[in-house]
């Protein structure tokens, strides 16, 4: 239970974030902003937990530079690819990583995920679909081709955290994600943009607002929470995310509500439900694997 409404905490603050990341996409090179976030991340673990990274670091090194590493490219090619298509069609394509989780787990570990699982990450999918689809034309392909990479890297991110929280201290483990990440970030902003685009006091409370809530607080949660709670799992919970994004975006966007969203609200809803009762549904409905 404890891990779930961890889970549903990154799903609040990511949702959350949605308005601020597309403010600060506008101000900040992509890689230069995905900088500042994580390296600014670590800072605060570290400030806060030295004592138990100093003590799991070399345990943790080569699992943390794999999430880092994945997560990198994940947020990096869905950041960039906001740039060339609309944030609706970006939430949905990035979202689909939630379908592919329990698929990459029964390739991987022949482990069939349960017919339960299938159903909620379908509906889940379709629920974001309805809920944040946009289907006004005119995206680019490139930007499509980005958001799928990035939904992907999600998916293996996932499993990664699960297959390493387990054998880590996943405060340590968070770290050396948070300092992987960064490095990549500034190499890779130092080779592709340019010094002028850095300086920039604008969006200095959505940047402040993302270091601390939707960075620091919601990755470190994640990993904490994924050792305690099977990936398919997860991923449906986390996939609320959509429905925070939604709420954010009225609030402070001044979006409008369909019918169409609110379904797609409902079936994420649904998906949800039947994730957490699946333990009791198995109990009385045999499963085909």
């Amino acid at each position: 239970m404890l891990a779930d409404l961890g889970l549903l905490f990154c799903a609040v603050f990511w949702g959350a974030s949605f308005p601020t990341m597309k403010i600060l996409v506008g101000i900040y090179p992509a890689c230069w902003l995905l900088f500042l976030r994580f390296s600014a991340g670590a800072l605060m673990i570290y400030i806060f937990f030295h004592r138990r990274i100093h003590e799991s670091f070399c345990k943790v090194i080569k699992g943390g530079v794999i999430i880092g590493v994945m997560l990198f490219i994940a947020i990096t090619t869905q950041t960039i690819g906001l740039r060339y298509i609309g944030g609706g069609r970006s939430a949905f394509i990035s979202a689909t990583y939630v379908l592919m989780v329990p698929f990459m787990i029964w390739i991987v570990n022949q482990k069939f995920p349960g017919w339960f699982t299938i159903l909620a990450a379908v509906l889940c999918v379709l629920g974001m679909y309805l809920l944040t689809g946009d289907d006004s034309g005119g995206e680019s392909l490139s930007g499509d081709i980005l958001t799928v990479i990035c939904a992907v890297m999600f998916a293996v991110q996932v499993i990664a955290i699960s297959r390493y929280a387990h054998d880590s201290d996943p405060i340590a483990l968070s770290f050396v994600e948070f300092v992987s990440f960064a490095a990549c970030s500034l190499v890779s902003s130092i080779i592709f943009e340019s010094p002028a685009e850095y300086l920039s006091m604008n969006g200095l409370a959505e940047l402040i607002f993302t270091i601390i809530f939707s960075t620091f607080g919601c990755y470190m949660v994640q990993i904490v929470a994924q050792k305690y709670a099977e990936p398919s799992h997860a991923t449906i919970i986390m996939s609320l995310e959509s429905v925070f994004g939604l709420l954010s975006s009225i609030i402070f966007l001044n979006e409008s509500v369909t019918v169409r969203m609110l379904t797609g609200c409902g079936l994420i809803f649904i998906a949800v439900m039947i994730s957490e009762l699946s333990p009791y549904l198995r109990k009385n409905v045999p499963e085909i694997s």
